[in-house]
């Protein structure tokens, strides 16, 4: 009987502990080739450094993602800004692609400390004032920023945002994150052959409103993105402190395009409506049939709708 218990146990230890190695080996697990090229390092203090990736001269457009993602899925956004007469600035937030991941969590991985961030990015850059870009919850993160300091914000744009209305979800992941050890069971799981793939899959079809709307090789650079130390640490993270009652796009003095798609099944346009309403003056643009990807499905809209704002408000 001790026997058969003693094998029980390392039969189940092996099965926590194997799938873990195996990915950190390169065995199993996504191809760390398909990882996209660094930018350039910028230190915005305390021993951090920002991922940046710069196109073109001329007004500058800061374009900030959401979660999880990186300064690549912007895809060719930065270029048809450059084109447009911008020049446009991409970069990973703290935790994610290859910029910084600091330990010592603190008061991090808010909606207030990305937008520090932001703040410290321009301060090191010395750009004035900039038209900002902020994708769903990097949208709450321009919102705080605008909040906090107006007077270095040409331009706000809200694609696919989140806003007040953006409580807790109930997917999965929603109710994953609220369990204990919920990071060490995301990165176990995501390991485990079959299952971290079709988690990523279903995350990935849900955002493009349908899988086959899906660009070739999106889901495998996903999964290579999301493999990186520390990134689904970060993820949890955000997802637990995001406090959407922290967002007042009442209060916001600055000039705003709401632009949202009208099959977004990640942040519906319920929210951007709501946006709009809540924000006097703003304007609203909806793309018909667009999902919450639309840097990557319409980019050359996205950098039109932009461009056109900035030049309204320069």
């Amino acid at each position: 009987m001790r026997r058969a218990l003693a094998l029980l146990v390392l039969l189940l230890a092996a099965l926590v502990a194997v799938p873990p190695l195996l990915a950190r080996l390169g065995v199993t697990g996504p191809d760390p080739a398909l990882l996209p090229p660094r930018g350039r390092a910028v230190a915005i203090g305390a021993g951090l450094e920002l991922n940046v990736v710069e196109e073109g001269r001329g007004p500058v457009v800061v374009l900030v993602h959401g979660l999880p993602s990186n300064a690549q899925d912007w895809g060719s956004v930065p270029a048809h800004l450059a084109q447009l007469g911008h020049r446009a600035l991409a970069y990973d937030r703290i935790g994610y692609g290859y910029s910084s991941r600091p330990r010592d969590e603190g008061d991090r991985y808010t909606l207030d400390s990305s937008a520090r961030d932001l703040l410290a990015l321009l301060d090191a850059l010395e750009i004035e004032s900039a038209v900002l870009v902020g994708w769903s919850y990097g949208g709450g993160v321009v919102q705080r920023f605008a909040m906090e300091a107006p007077e270095r914000v040409r331009a706000l744009v809200l694609l696919a945002s989140v806003g007040p209305r953006s409580g807790k979800g109930d997917s999965p992941l929603d109710r994953l994150v609220t369990l204990p050890f919920a990071t060490r069971i995301l990165e176990w799981l995501s390991s485990v052959p079959g299952v971290g793939s079709g988690m990523a899959r279903d995350g990935v079809a849900n955002a493009f409103s349908g899988e086959e709307a899906v660009p070739p090789g999106w889901l495998e650079r996903t999964r290579a993105t999301l493999a990186m130390p520390g990134t689904l640490r970060t993820l949890v993270r955000e997802l637990q402190r995001f406090d959407p009652q922290a967002l007042r796009p009442e209060s916001l003095r600055v000039p705003v395009l709401v632009l949202h798609g009208d099959d977004d099944r990640d942040v519906a346009l319920t929210h951007g409506e709501d946006l709009h309403a809540r924000i006097a003056g703003s304007d609203l643009v909806v793309v018909p049939k667009g999902s919450h990807m639309l840097p990557a499905t319409h980019p050359d809209l996205v950098a039109a709708e932009i461009h056109r704002f900035a030049a309204a408000h320069r």
